[in-house]
């Protein structure tokens, strides 16, 4: 059988679309070949060892473990490096959000006619303050709102990424 045939066989195995006949004839060429090429042996093992009538024995690299750790230690650590790329693309947005604001606040107070610093009533000063520290007060639950809010979509991300990971 052809390198092709051989490969087309492969994928539509892999698709779970072959018939029967075409499975035998596969585990026949693929246990009578005996000059193919390096990647096609690695996929002959895969397919033997997932192919009922095998019976040669797949042999397990002696470094199994080690790699297999190395690998579930790289994936451990992907989670982590994600939601640190997350915090700084969440930080440097507040920072240029932060910046285009204060930017234009210092143009509008530029842009004053007449800047009052101080007040002769304290009556008046007293309650300009109160306003103050009342909008300063509902700006600041709005920002808290929406940070809880990025939080909890950051966190449903990292839990979506973590099962695809995981899986």
């Amino acid at each position: 059988m052809r390198r092709e045939e051989i490969e087309k066989l492969l994928a539509r195995y892999y698709d779970g679309l072959t018939t029967e006949q075409e499975e035998e004839k596969l585990t026949q060429a693929l246990h009578s070949a005996k000059d193919l090429p390096e990647d096609l042996q690695a996929e002959r093992d895969l397919f033997l060892s997932l192919h009922k009538d095998t019976v040669e024995d797949v042999p397990v690299p002696e470094d199994l473990e080690t790699e297999l750790a190395a690998r579930i230690d790289r994936k451990a650590s992907a989670p982590r490096r994600l939601r640190l790329w997350w915090g700084s693309v969440a930080a440097s947005a507040l920072l240029l959000v932060g910046l285009g604001l204060g930017i234009t606040e210092m143009r509008h107070d530029v842009l004053a006619s007449t800047p009052q610093d101080t007040f002769t009533n304290p009556e008046d000063a007293h309650r300009a303050l109160q306003a103050i520290f009342t909008e300063m007060s509902q700006n600041w639950k709005a920002g808290m709102e929406q940070l809880e809010d990025t939080q909890r979509d950051l966190e449903a991300v990292n839990h979506e990424i973590r099962n695809e990971l995981e899986n």
